[in-house]
């Protein structure tokens, strides 16, 4: 899971480190414009402000987030106390308006469980068939013997579970795994999920429930055994 954060003061600051911490990629900027640019351009799975931005009205800036995703999980950081702040970044579209220090575990386990419940999903376990995604450990099994996967195959691995039955683009993933940051080629994305069809190959599993659909994407499905018969 990828959050993309304005890291305006210090408490922001705690709260990317802490996200880090806990197996988040995260993606830092330093104001509101810049927050929308990636918010526009970018493959984000929630977003994190502080109320108090340099730049733009921190509680606009969550109305522009909100109208452009309606379900893209949203936290607000701030240092008021008082209900009418809250109230009003709730009603702007916040998710979450955590008032005072941040606690970044907590931040993060309330952004794993938006961004599961985003992906339709109620536990920490994303199952597909006879796949399973541990989303605290970070770990992969399928029929009950893990999958040896890198971070980024992982991740991409988790987006497709996340988006099951979806495509999901070679340029998501990309912008996903890397935000334009020392990007390598696209066709590193080729090398990743044929790995992953190996490890699910080597685990008893149906290399073909992740497809490929020609020119469009990738998807991964629970029926890859009908399929194929069909």
């Amino acid at each position: 899971m990828r959050v993309l954060l304005a890291e305006t003061n210090w408490n922001a600051m705690t709260a990317a480190a802490g996200l880090c911490d806990a197996g988040f990629l995260v993606t830092r900027v330093n104001d509101g414009r810049e927050l929308m640019d990636f918010a526009d351009f970018g493959e984000q799975s929630a977003v994190v402000l502080d109320l108090d931005m340099p730049d733009i009205n921190g509680f606009q800036l969550i109305e522009q987030l909100r109208r452009k995703d309606p379900l893209k999980p949203i936290y607000a950081l701030t240092e008021q106390t008082d209900w009418a702040c809250r109230k009003k970044a709730y009603d702007c579209g916040a998710d979450d308006v955590i008032s005072g220090p941040v606690h970044p575990a907590a931040l993060a386990a309330q952004i794993k469980a938006a961004v599961r419940r985003t992906g339709g999903y109620s536990s920490a376990a994303l199952q597909v068939g006879p796949l399973c995604l541990d989303t605290e450990q970070m770990i992969a099994t399928l029929h009950g013997r893990a999958l040896h996967l890198t971070r980024k195959e992982y991740e991409i691995l988790e987006m497709l579970v996340l988006n099951r039955e979806r495509l999901v683009t070679r340029e998501t993933f990309m912008n996903h795994l890397y935000a334009w940051d020392n990007e390598p080629d696209a066709r590193i994305i080729n090398v990743y999920l044929s790995r992953i069809r190996q490890q699910i190959e080597l685990c008893g599993g149906e290399a073909e429930m992740v497809e490929t659909v020609w020119g469009l994407g990738y998807r991964i499905t629970s029926d890859a055994a009908q399929k194929r018969v069909a």
